[in-house]
């Protein structure tokens, strides 16, 4: 269904929080869509699983935004919430500033996905809500991420950027620090999320004549 967006091939460079933020502020879009690609950005969550939080999943405190994802999907674990720094960039100025504006109750369609025999199920149900994020969508989430990243990136490329992030800490990288934020179960899952970072690969040259 989606074959054309995912026409440049998986991204696996890790882009830099920098190139990030000229990205997006040279953008046109919203607060709302702002907010939501910052939360995709610092979360490692899916796509999905951002846009169908409600208000009550978001807690703020002087330090931190608290975001609880519940059950992971694709029978990924619960974990706790995450705790995301105000001091980490777009937090404060897009993320927070958003949030504290009212939540209307809005219709919106939620999708879950199960393997029936092989075959995979989907399920579609309408729910009546505070959602965090009410105008975004899977379809909205790709443009937005294409018009902010570039053509070649898709919103999967968050999870992979953050979990890369994580991966590649010398002191802190480990599976335990990678399943807390994702909710994956296996090494082996996670390995196809990882990319590459371009300050590795230089080091990786320096020690190899």
């Amino acid at each position: 269904m989606y074959e054309h967006r995912y026409k440049h091939g998986k991204q696996k460079a890790i882009m830099t929080v920098e190139t990030f933020k000229e990205k997006l502020e040279n953008s046109q879009l919203g607060l709302e869509q702002k907010a939501y690609l910052v939360l995709l950005w610092h979360s490692g969550a899916r796509k999905s699983e951002v846009y169908e939080r409600t208000k009550d999943d978001i807690e703020i405190t002087d330090t931190h935004v608290i975001v609880d994802f519940h059950q992971r999907k694709k029978h990924g674990d619960t974990v706790p919430p995450l705790k995301i720094p105000r001091r980490f960039y777009g937090v404060e100025e897009y993320l927070v500033s958003y949030i504290k504006k009212p939540k209307r109750l809005k219709q919106k369609t939620v999708y879950s996905y199960e393997t029936v025999e092989g075959k995979l199920m989907v399920h579609q149900k309408q729910l009546k809500q505070r959602w965090l994020f009410p105008h975004i969508s899977s379809t909205t989430a790709w443009r937005i991420t294409k018009c902010v990243l570039g053509q070649e990136y898709y919103p999967h490329y968050f999870r992979l950027r953050k979990l890369s992030k994580i991966g590649m800490n010398r002191e802190k990288g480990t599976f335990t620090h990678l399943k807390a934020i994702s909710g994956i179960k296996s090494l082996k899952a996670l390995e196809a999320y990882l990319g590459f970072d371009q300050e590795a690969q230089d080091e990786a040259m320096e020690i190899s004549e």
